[in-house]
């Protein structure tokens, strides 16, 4: 819904006030005797409640124009003043007032069904506000046209209870009033039932915001249902009378309740300023900088990330990553200094209906939460050192058992067969024939040198001696050329880089080879190593299937290794459009 325009503003409230004028005249002048001690009382109670409601509704249909809540009250206050009409002594008014009669009642029930939002958002409510208003105008429809209900002669008091007065002679209701009157009492009861429904299943924030209108709407539902109880029961009217001004007193002040929930969040703007003087006054963080939020907001659930720019992540206050995104039932508000995003606040969706105070507590708060956001910084730094040290040397000990096991299962067994075959053919010596012993030596010679290859081939898994004798260009072509999947590699620059840094350009290429042979389903690879300012970019890409898992042990361990140096490692890989493993190694 639009936000409502002053002038549209300024209309409204200047009908509402030519309805409660026009409704006063209709009681005085309209033609029915008031008694005097009644119309005093009357007079006052009705335009209370009636521009109560249109006054208040104005407000809150200003104040939260995505609420419904506003336009429902000023609704009812029109409808309030309408059903004066009955006091004017024609066929016309008596009939105009009498369909006009409860429809305020049905946009009550419509109200307290829908309180805050003002929507229908379940089938029980839909059903309260649907039954509701056919207990209005067309129940009253009904009586008036279709049972033959008369209009009410005599010198006495408007008809259809305008006035609050004992009734004279017996009080007798029909049994299709006791009927209806049911049919409103189980109403109300399931109305309330709503009401302490949606209070109780609230949160914090929600339920302080809920209080105010609940207390009210309690007040005026229990109202209600003693009311029209006295009625079923039978209760001497004298009784119903004093449930009956009791019930419009009740209608007064719940709109000032409701003004009191909406005057809440101004004095809560005021705990900006406590805020601030706390926070400088040297307030630990980051448990109490949170904690300080949360109760300026109340709203205990509060929890702050902080936003990490260069690695385009939100991490706790101490540092831990956390994953922000919108979910069920909490609200996002992203807090900005200086025009760059520095923070995030998780919090109750009821606070995104007050803006302002959450801007407010944002901008009180900046300063703090830039210096934290900082602090979190550094934390998260310690702990990606931290761990990353863990995991190169969780990776040197893999290595080292690698290495164990293929030494062990390679080179050792065949080295183990020589010796065997050597004393084999030192004991034949003097007894076998020349061939024999040939053949024995042959068997060692052939050992001998496959235990050569895979000592190479395992040593060129841990040093590449390719990279020191030539450099980083004939290494990655070595590399390529033993790749299972074709691989192309463009141009390398040529020259020579620290060993460190030629070292690492060489096994990302290494890994990202392998991972594209054994797990992408890729048909080519392509290799590209360029001069990016101070360092060297190097990108390897394939048109595989994707979806590298940048969290893998292989990748992470590149990315640790890339990191010692300062660099950076990025891997690009939505499925089903390759993969391009991208590492950024600074050579200063």
């Amino acid at each position: 819904m639009q936000r409502l325009r002053p002038r549209t503003r300024t209309a409204v409230a200047s009908a509402g006030a030519a309805a409660g004028v026009a409704a006063a005249g209709a009681l005085v002048w309209g033609g029915y005797r008031v008694p005097a001690d009644l119309l005093a009382p009357t007079l006052v109670l009705d335009l209370a409640v009636g521009w109560s409601f249109i006054g208040v509704g104005l407000v809150a249909w200003t104040r939260r124009p995505d609420s419904r809540t506003g336009v429902l009250m000023v609704v009812l206050g029109f409808a309030w003043f309408a059903r004066f009409a009955v006091a004017v002594d024609t066929r016309t008014g008596f009939v105009v007032g009498v369909l006009l009669g409860s429809v305020h009642l049905s946009v009550l029930v419509h109200l307290l069904a829908t309180f805050p939002a003002g929507r229908v958002q379940d089938r029980a409510e839909r059903v309260l506000v649907t039954v509701g208003y056919l207990l209005s105008a067309p129940l009253d429809a009904v009586f008036l046209f279709a049972l033959g209900a008369q209009r009410q002669l005599g010198d006495g008091p408007p008809p259809n209870g305008l006035v609050i007065a004992p009734s004279n002679g017996e009080f007798d209701p029909a049994g299709i009033d006791l009927a209806v009157q049911g049919v409103v009492v189980v109403l109300f009861l399931s109305l309330l039932g709503v009401v302490f429904r949606r209070w109780r299943s609230a949160g914090p924030a929600q339920r302080r915001s809920l209080t105010p209108g609940a207390v009210g709407a309690a007040l005026i539902v229990v109202t209600i249902l003693v009311e029209r109880t006295a009625i079923l029961l039978l209760i001497p009217p004298a009784v119903g009378v004093a449930l009956a001004w009791s019930a419009q007193v009740v209608l007064v002040v719940w709109p000032l309740a409701l003004l009191l929930g909406l005057l809440r969040s101004q004095l809560d703007r005021s705990a900006v300023s406590r805020l601030i003087v706390e926070l400088g006054a040297g307030l630990p963080v980051p448990e109490r900088l949170e904690r300080a939020l949360a109760d300026t907001l109340h709203d205990p659930s509060l929890e702050l990330a902080y936003w990490l720019p260069e690695r385009g992540a939100f991490v706790d206050p101490a540092g831990a990553p956390v994953r922000v995104e919108p979910v069920r039932g909490r609200a996002l508000t992203y807090l900005e200094r200086d025009g760059e995003r520095i923070a995030v606040i998780v919090h109750d969706p009821v606070l995104a209906g007050e803006p302002e105070l959450v801007a407010a507590v944002a901008a009180g708060a900046g300063l703090a939460v830039e210096n934290e956001r900082l602090h979190a910084e550094v934390r998260s730094q310690l702990r990606e050192v931290q761990a990353s040290r863990a995991r190169i040397v969780e990776a040197a000990d893999g290595a080292r058992r690698r290495v164990e096991r293929d030494l062990h299962d390679g080179a050792q067994q065949r080295l183990v067969t020589v010796a065997l075959a050597l004393r084999l053919a030192h004991t034949q010596l003097d007894t076998a024939d020349s061939g024999e012993l040939g053949a024995l030596l042959d068997e060692a010679g052939a050992e001998l040198a496959g235990a050569l290859d895979e000592l190479r081939e395992l040593a060129r898994g841990i040093y590449p001696v390719l990279l020191t004798d030539a450099g980083l260009g004939p290494a990655l072509h070595s590399l390529a050329e033993r790749c299972p999947v074709p691989a192309v590699v463009g141009t390398v620059p040529d020259r020579r880089w620290a060993d460190a840094v030629e070292q690492t350009c060489y096994f990302v290429v290494s890994e990202a080879l392998a991972n594209a042979a054994k797990h992408a389903g890729a048909g080519q690879v392509v290799v590209d190593v360029r001069e990016d300012g101070d360092g060297l970019r190097v990108q390897v890409s394939d048109d595989g299937a994707g979806g590298a898992d940048p969290g893998g042990s292989g990748l992470r361990g590149l990315a640790d290794r890339v990191a010692t140096l300062g660099g950076e490692l990025s891997v690009r890989s939505p499925r089903g459009s390759g993969t391009r493993v991208i590492a950024t190694v600074p050579c200063a």
